[in-house]
């Protein structure tokens, strides 16, 4: 039960703060979801024979709860993610220009967040969550477009996690976001993204996890016109997406890949009544080497299929990561 709970708290977070980055059009939104993955998802994802930090605890309602959280009413954690890899389509282009700017990326980001500690609801363990972060993107080819389009992001969230007695969480949440352009320090990015979803996890043994996701969020998105669009909220959109994700141990190596199907209706501007279909693939092969610093390597496909069919894109990213984190 240790490494179900352990799994399903490190899924949630994993797929619950989407933040946006700056776009040079509207295909970019889908690929900024993907590549920003959210720190709060390693508060719990600790070398797993630290398992005296990875317990939970049931209620009287039969749910678990972290032992964590439970000992000490509330938890911090803060620190740094370093990643560098490939991208093969950086600016999300459907034309010939993208085998031109493929480029590797090297991507920073501080971090910290808290958990506020636990609420027994009889029914259900309610657990909420606050947290920021800091990042910049730098593109490394020496390109003066891609030059251009290095940027820096800021993100806030704060979500409320319940989790029942059979197996099911749920959770809602809120991010809000900005991209400011490294060059000028100009703002061409803000989006503020209510979302809910629903998980079912499970577990084989031991050593093998799978989860299923499934929710919905609207991208209230303010885009700098000259991006792309005719208006400030031509990116606003409504997402339906679901997910499964499996997690594989062996020995100090977890294998995790995961399937993602996104659905997303635009709302305004000139992406008014289009409609985009996104499939996304990834593989992540992760170790601790301690308790606090964990080194990655993951491959990462997107594909997206536009109504208008003028924004279908594909894009993969192959690369590296090192992360650094202290909690108490």
């Amino acid at each position: 039960m240790k490494t179900l709970k352990t799994f399903l708290v490190i899924s949630l977070f994993s797929s619950s703060v989407i933040a946006q980055n700056s776009a040079n059009n509207s295909n970019k939104n889908a690929l900024r979801d993907r590549t920003y993955k959210p720190e709060a998802a390693t508060v719990f994802g600790s070398d797993s024979s630290k398992n005296d930090q990875l317990d939970v605890s049931e209620s009287d309602t039969g749910a678990q709860r972290p032992v964590l959280l439970k000992k000490n009413g509330l938890s911090y954690f803060f620190g740094y993610d370093s990643k560098l890899f490939y991208q093969s389509n950086p600016l999300a282009d459907s034309t010939e220009l993208k085998s031109e700017i493929a480029t590797g990326v090297w991507k920073s980001t501080f971090f910290s967040g808290a958990g506020l500690g636990v609420i027994d609801m009889d029914s259900f363990i309610l657990t909420p969550y606050v947290g920021f972060s800091l990042s910049s993107t730098d593109y490394i080819k020496s390109d003066e477009l891609l030059n251009e389009q290095d940027y820096e992001s800021t993100n806030a969230y704060a979500l409320l996690l319940a989790q029942f007695g059979n197996g099911w969480s749920g959770k809602v949440g809120v991010s809000y976001s900005s991209d400011y352009l490294t060059s000028d320090g100009e703002e061409v990015f803000k989006e503020f993204y209510p979302n809910f979803s629903l998980m079912k996890s499970y577990t084989i043994n031991d050593l093998h996890r799978g989860s299923f996701e499934t929710g919905v969020g609207f991208h209230n998105s303010d885009v700098d016109p000259m991006l792309g669009g005719d208006d400030i909220d031509f990116k606003r959109n409504l997402d339906l997406f679901a997910s499964y994700a499996f997690s594989s141990t062996f020995g100090a190596i977890t294998l995790s890949p995961k399937y993602k199907i996104s659905y997303r209706d635009y709302q305004n501007g000139s992406n008014k009544e289009r409609n985009d279909l996104i499939h996304e693939l990834s593989l992540d092969c992760s170790a601790y080497l301690t308790s606090y610093l964990k080194i990655s390597t993951s491959i990462d496909y997107i594909n997206q299929d536009d109504s208008e069919d003028d924004a279908d894109y594909e894009n993969y990213d192959v690369g590296a990561s090192i992360n650094l984190m202290a909690r108490f």
